[in-house]
């Protein structure tokens, strides 16, 4: 299994993502990071903040961006392993989503999703875009066809070619999260703010 750790560093793991996720948070001393819906074989870490539900599924959390218009999830779902050196857990996945909201609606749209899968099954079809961190781009106008039909379902890979420095060790991948928020900061983020 790619990107284990043991239950120590994984009690660790939440300050970790709360500082990745500092770039596109409204307020990071508002943003909390905890176990959600974990069990004895599962670890679930979400982020949320005073604006999400206070009770609810881990994919239900959300945390306001540095744009109004647009709320944010993220999720890590790790997987309990019993090994003679005593309890790991490997990474699932880790999921980060960005919801477009419509305030007369009273709806979010996804809009841009960062995925990581890196224990996807090495021959699953697109596996090696699915195991590096990707990008899924969402449409929803549908007059812009093929765009909406191709988009959403590409895996728009960003580490490839270095996929396996990316997933050698829960700090590879890390930094690796890392840039691909501030880049979205840089790239998405900022444009929207330049919009406004």
């Amino acid at each position: 299994m790619r990107i284990q750790i043991s239950s120590k560093e994984l009690n660790s793991r939440n300050k970790t993502i709360k500082h990745f996720l500092k770039p596109i948070a409204r307020d990071y001393q508002d943003l909390y990071v905890g176990s959600t819906g974990s069990s004895t074989t599962q670890y679930i870490a979400s982020a949320k903040d005073n604006s999400s539900r206070t009770t609810g599924r881990y994919d239900d959390m959300r945390f306001r961006t540095v744009i109004p218009s647009l709320r944010a999830m993220y999720y890590e779902r790790w997987y309990r392993i019993d090994k003679s050196k005593g309890k790991f857990y490997y990474l699932d996945r880790a999921y980060l989503h960005i919801y477009m909201i419509e305030p007369a609606l009273a709806e979010e749209k996804e809009f841009c999703l960062l995925h990581c899968d890196p224990n996807e099954p090495d021959n699953a079809a697109h596996a090696k875009y699915k195991q590096s961190l990707h990008l899924h781009i969402e449409c929803t106008d549908s007059s812009c066809s093929p765009h909406c039909h191709i988009w959403p379902h590409a895996h728009i890979a960003l580490n490839t070619g270095y996929l396996n420095h990316v997933l050698r060790d829960v700090n590879s991948l890390t930094q690796a999260i890392e840039e691909a928020v501030l880049m979205l900061r840089e790239e998405v983020f900022d444009l929207f703010l330049k919009l406004r």
